[in-house]
């Protein structure tokens, strides 16, 4: 791996582009961390696939950038995902494996490319390591056990990255079992591995975050209205995820006036008023960029 641009620091803010097609999460998530008056930089990873356009526009963003190798991953995982019914978009999801072993850094706070940070959430990096939020929380899963791997408090070791990589085969046969017997078509994210390798994390409750600092974005009429979540104040949201395959910036024109109707017949105004702070951000994002 080797640094493009910026200087790096003790403690960052971290993400992972894999695709030309997130670069629009990358330069929101990096916009949000602004607005709220973060201290800490965001240094993007930029997977092997990503194109020299987007390198330069990250660039003339001034946001820090680090190359990643092609990482290794078993053929047969890799097919798996791009045939999946669901899972398509995991293309290149085994690349935030790499955050692991940034020794350069003394702590990280790992973001996903499709959050938004709606507060300053610089706090987490006195949370200790693998400090994440419990997965899935949402109407029916309140039992869920396992962390989120899309926002976690990271200190690096220079070894974890080869040892997590090193547990595919075995968690994808686990995977497949599993999905085998409630009849759904194999595939794995890196989410599979994380909790794999850190197996004990529900047993130590120093470790989980309170579930604002990663609120599903389709699940957040939910949070409002029956768990009682706001969106601003003491106790307000810090960052919203937006999961799945079909990000906010996907959906335009039409697509997101069907989609926006949707929501407004299910009554799930939250949900579309997340979808309409995320393009604010970007659309302020590019802006900046445009000026230079």
């Amino acid at each position: 791996m080797s640094g493009e641009s910026g200087r790096t620091s003790a403690m960052s803010y971290v993400t992972v582009l894999s695709t030309d097609n997130y670069l629009p999460g990358v330069l929101a998530l990096d916009e949000s961390l602004r607005l709220c008056k973060s201290a800490y930089p965001l240094h993007v990873l930029v997977g092997s696939a990503v194109s020299e356009t987007v390198h330069d526009t990250l660039a003339k963003a001034g946001i820090p950038t680090i190359r990643l190798p092609p990482i290794d991953i078993p053929e047969e995982i890799r097919q798996a995902n791009l045939t999946s019914d669901h899972h398509r978009h995991w293309a290149g999801v085994f690349e935030k494996l790499f955050v692991f072993s940034l020794s350069q850094f003394h702590k990280l706070v790992l973001l996903d490319a499709d959050m938004l940070v709606i507060k300053n959430i610089d706090d987490l990096f006195g949370k200790p390591h693998m400090a994440a939020v419990v997965a899935d929380i949402g109407p029916g899963r309140e039992d869920s056990r396992d962390l989120n791997a899309g926002l976690i408090v990271i200190e690096p070791a220079a070894d974890l990255t080869d040892r997590l990589i090193a547990l595919l085969p075995e968690v994808f046969e686990q995977e497949k079992s599993w999905r085998k017997a409630a009849g759904r078509p194999p595939s794995m994210g890196v989410q599979s591995v994380i909790n794999a390798f850190w197996h004990d994390w529900i047993m130590r409750p120093e470790l989980r975050l309170d579930r604002n600092y990663n609120v599903i974005a389709n699940n957040l009429d939910y949070f409002v209205r029956s768990l009682g979540y706001r969106w601003r104040g003491s106790g307000g949201i810090r960052v919203l995820h937006f999961i799945g395959e079909v990000k906010p910036w996907m959906r335009t024109g039409m697509g997101f006036g069907g989609w926006a109707a949707n929501r407004l017949v299910r009554g799930r105004i939250w949900e579309l008023a997340a979808s309409v702070a995320f393009t604010a951000v970007l659309v302020r994002a590019r802006l900046h960029r445009a000026r230079g």
